[in-house]
This record gives C-alpha cells, structure tokens and sequence, in this order.
C-alpha cells in the first residue's frame, strides 16, 4: 500500500481536526486524555505545534503526527513527535526520510518521538535510544 505524508497548513489542520482528534484519542495513555487533547488542539490552532497526516492511495488518514520544535538549552533544537496511531507506524516510518529533510531544513538538532512503550523497539533501526521514563500521577483536586 502507498503512503503519502504531509505536513498541514493551519487551515488544514483546523479542518481536518475531528478526524485527528479521532486517532489522538486512540493513542493518548495519559490519565487525563480529554485535557490533553484539549491542550493539543489549542497548541495546533494557535499555529504552535504542527500536524502532519499519513493517508492512503485514496486519500483516507492512516495515522497522524503532533509535531512541536522547542529549545531545550537554549542551544539545541528538538523536534517533538506525537505519533497519534494505534497503527499505521510502519508506515509513518517509510517515510522517515521526509522527516529528516524537514528536521535539517527547521535546523532541528534532535527529534523526539513521544508514543507507546512498545515503539522502543520498532524506533532502535532508526537510531532512536531510550531517553527516559515519565511516571505521571493525577492529582485529584478535591480536598478530604
């Protein structure tokens, strides 16, 4: 099957939200996923954070990406991906390439890909290491 991969304007994002909200869903392991989502969509519509799409041969959505570029130190530059899919990830990573000359053209000195668990070992051929572990806990709002 052809993939094809794009990153969308503003415009686009904003009109194709619902469907990425969608797949956002299905991927989120957060303990709070409709805040987080919330907060995704902010940062797209605001222009802060990028969405690409993944489709297929007939122009049907395969998978999304949640891209941010961020200063860490004040010196690098890292590109955080969000990859919204339960799958399609093999095929989001044929297209690896794209990234990278989008990454070299944005003086991106790092990506960093935020996903399930499991990805670490799909992402290791693609010169990925584990960085760390995030440990989260919500914290309930109503006093006892």
């Amino acid at each position: 099957m052809n993939t094809y991969l794009k990153e969308l304007t503003q415009v686009e994002a904003v009109q194709s939200w619902r469907e990425a909200e969608d797949f956002l869903c299905h991927a989120v392991t957060d303990d709070d996923p409709d805040n987080y989502i919330l907060n995704v969509k902010a940062f797209i519509f605001a222009g802060m954070h990028r969405l690409w799409k993944l489709t297929d041969e007939q122009g049907e959505a395969v998978a999304y990406a949640v891209v941010n570029v961020y200063t860490n130190d004040g010196l690098h530059n890292v590109a955080q991906m969000y990859l919204a899919t339960s799958k399609g990830l093999a095929q989001m990573l044929d297209h690896w390439d794209e990234f990278l000359v989008w990454a070299i053209k944005m003086h991106v000195d790092y990506i960093e890909i935020i996903g399930r668990k499991g990805w670490e070992k799909v992402l290791r051929p693609f010169g990925f290491t584990h960085n760390h572990t995030s440990l989260i806990r919500r914290v309930h709002r109503e006093l006892h």
